[in-house]
């Protein structure tokens, strides 16, 4: 029986966007307060 929530992998590596560009990002903060940086999609998407 599955349990809500759980998540259900195969075994070995699980490669993400094979084949595509890639772009590097930096995110530096200079600022006396915390930033947080968001995106719609996850960074590795």
């Amino acid at each position: 029986m599955q349990i809500p929530g759980e998540y259900l992998l195969e075994d070995g590596d699980i490669a993400l966007n094979v084949g595509r560009a890639t772009v590097t990002v930096v995110v530096a903060n200079s600022g006396d307060r915390p930033v947080q940086v968001g995106s719609h999609y996850h960074f590795y998407e």
